[in-house]
This record gives C-alpha cells, sequence and structure tokens, in this order.
C-alpha cells in the first residue's frame, strides 16, 4: 500500500487530495494553487476547497497565514510525520479498545507476515525499547 492510500484511509478523499498536493509544494500555498491543481482532474469549486482547508486547519494539519487580502496554508507536519503521528494514534486507541485481545491478535496476524517483513519489524520494536 502506498502513502497516497494510507493517507486516504485517515482523511477524506477531498481531505487527502488537498494535503497530497500542499505536501508537493516547499512553499506555502493558496486555495487557487490547490484548486488548480485539483481541477486538472476533476470540475470543483473554489469555495469548496477553501471550506476544506479551512477545516484541516482547524484539524491541526495546516497552518494559515494572511498574504494580502488571502492566506497561504503549509502543512503542520511532513508526510512522513503525519503517517507517524497518526499510526501511533491508531494503536494506541485500538490497544486502549480492546487490550490484551488486540496485543494477542497483532502478533499473531505477525506470524502470518514473510520472514523479511517480521524481521523489520523486530529490530523497529528493539530500537523502541532502547
Amino acid at each position: 500500500m502506498n502513502t497516497n492510500q494510507r493517507v486516504g484511509k485517515i482523511l477524506g478523499e477531498l481531505e487527502s487530495e488537498i494535503m497530497e498536493i500542499v505536501w508537493q509544494y516547499s512553499e506555502p500555498v493558496s486555495v487557487r494553487i490547490v484548486t488548480e491543481n485539483l481541477q486538472k482532474k476533476r470540475k470543483i469549486a473554489y469555495t469548496t476547497i477553501m471550506t476544506i482547508m479551512a477545516r484541516l486547519v482547524d484539524k491541526g494539519l495546516l497552518k494559515r497565514n494572511q498574504a494580502g487580502k488571502a492566506y497561504s496554508y503549509q502543512p503542520t507536519y511532513s508526510k512522513d510525520k503525519f503517517l507517524t503521528r497518526i499510526s501511533r494514534q491508531i494503536i494506541k486507541n485500538f490497544i486502549s479498545s480492546f487490550g490484551d485481545a488486540a496485543i494477542a491478535h497483532f502478533a499473531g496476524e505477525v506470524e502470518k507476515l514473510a520472514p523479511e517483513k517480521r524481521k523489520e519489524l523486530q529490530k523497529l520494536l528493539k530500537e523502541a525499547q532502547k
């Protein structure tokens, strides 16, 4: 599963598309830039993009700065940092909700993985314990 698919499972489809565009730029972007990028794929209103970007600000995923009469936006986190933070939160919530059963099931699923992937996870676990 590529990182675009992972982000799409966390955010709504349009939120995900907007974040993917914002992450592509090294400088802050305007709603206009995001709208132009999205309109290459489909017809979508400027005001819809503006509303979704405001919601992403409210969710803490975008920072908004005044740029003349308009706003410019930049990601609060890099894509990798976002995926790391959200993964941690999902796992924390999962264990909190299901306790030992969640851990046992996770261990069972790990056993089903290819040997290389299991070694990779074991390495990450050892690093986390340091």
